[in-house]
């Protein structure tokens, strides 16, 4: 029967003690020279050492657990996102908890107190709601929460996200100097999210500097999307219409396709996402990128900052996006 090898063997090969071992494996390289380090990491190769995480956690009182909740974990957005936390955590010897939020309210709370009861060493999220007071009880807690992609009001916890007003306005300066009269923004309802109030505004910013005229569709569950559709490609005047998100853009371009409409000849489409597909579709289409796989690096990057130091002081993270110019507008 093949022995398993243990600390001890890593340590008597490597010629170091176990307690470097056991915070070369935990990432606590202090003053550990870059020799040291090499040897280690040979040596748990050659002997193909597998670290008890779970004999570690008992020892240390540690979990090695992050929580990571998403809105929506059907959305390309949330796969590409998890990814990126992934490659982070993985590397660091973190497993994550994913769950999915179905964008539920109510679930959503109750997967919060779930991660806490499995004692996770910190949450990641992408909240389904903008009032801080929702999610005081985890700073009571004194558990890290960072959240992603969304902000709150007021900002009570660090965050990761995109340059949403900076590219927003990029994109609908675009759209102005290609002569178009009227924007219509698709989104889900704006009050619900910070994310998407923000875009909105930022397009409102700019729009009302010019000679262009602004319609809002908020998408609920009652939403005939097909009917408000219609009623762009009726508009007399030059009409693009700007998806707040990549569900939206989506979902838009499927009853374009399918009515036949020519792009931008008929009209003009544009929004978030990008998610490579949208070189793929008609004509090109002209989209933001949000390089979310990153936005995921810098959230995994950031919570094992936020483990190492508590004392931390929360900060914002801008993950710049990428204006993928086509042929849509």
């Amino acid at each position: 029967m093949k022995k398993n090898v243990t600390i001890s063997d890593v340590a008597k090969q490597a010629e170091v003690s176990k307690t470097t071992i056991s915070r070369y494996l935990n990432g606590h390289f202090g003053n550990m020279s870059s020799e040291t380090k090499d040897r280690i990491e040979q040596v748990i190769s050659e002997l193909n050492y597998r670290p008890n995480r779970q004999a570690q956690a008992l020892k240390s009182k540690r979990s090695f657990l992050i929580g990571v909740i998403v809105s929506d974990i059907s959305n390309m957005y949330s796969s590409l996102l998890l990814k990126g936390i992934g490659e982070v955590l993985g590397e660091a010897g973190y497993q994550m908890i994913i769950m999915d939020a179905a964008n539920s309210i109510e679930k959503e709370q109750d997967l919060l107190h779930k991660l806490i009861d499995q004692s996770v060493e910190g949450i990641i999220l992408q909240p389904s709601l903008r009032e801080a007071s929702h999610y005081q009880f985890i700073k009571d807690e004194n558990i890290p929460l960072l959240l992603v992609d969304r902000g709150i009001e007021p900002l009570i916890f660090p965050l990761v996200t995109t340059d949403n007003e900076t590219a927003t306005k990029k994109m609908i300066k675009q759209i102005l100097d290609k002569q178009y009269e009227r924007v219509v923004v698709v989104s889900e309802p704006l009050a619900d999210i910070v994310t998407r109030e923000i875009r909105y505004h930022s397009i409102k910013e700019v729009v009302e500097t010019k000679n262009c005229l602004l319609n809002l569709v908020e998408v609920t569950k009652e939403t005939n999307l097909n009917h408000e559709i219609e009623k762009c490609l009726k508009y007399h005047e030059k009409t693009a219409i700007f998806a707040s998100n990549g569900k939206m853009l989506m979902e838009i371009l499927t009853i374009l396709i399918t009515e036949k409409i020519e792009l931008p000849d008929e009209i003009g489409i544009t929004g978030f996402d990008d998610w490579n597909l949208s070189a793929l579709v008609g004509p090109g289409i002209t989209s933001i990128e949000q390089q979310t796989q990153a936005i995921g690096n810098v959230s995994g990057t950031q919570m094992l900052s936020y483990l190492e130091d508590e004392t931390k002081e929360n900060e914002t993270k801008i993950v710049s996006a990428i204006i993928r110019t086509r042929n849509s507008i």
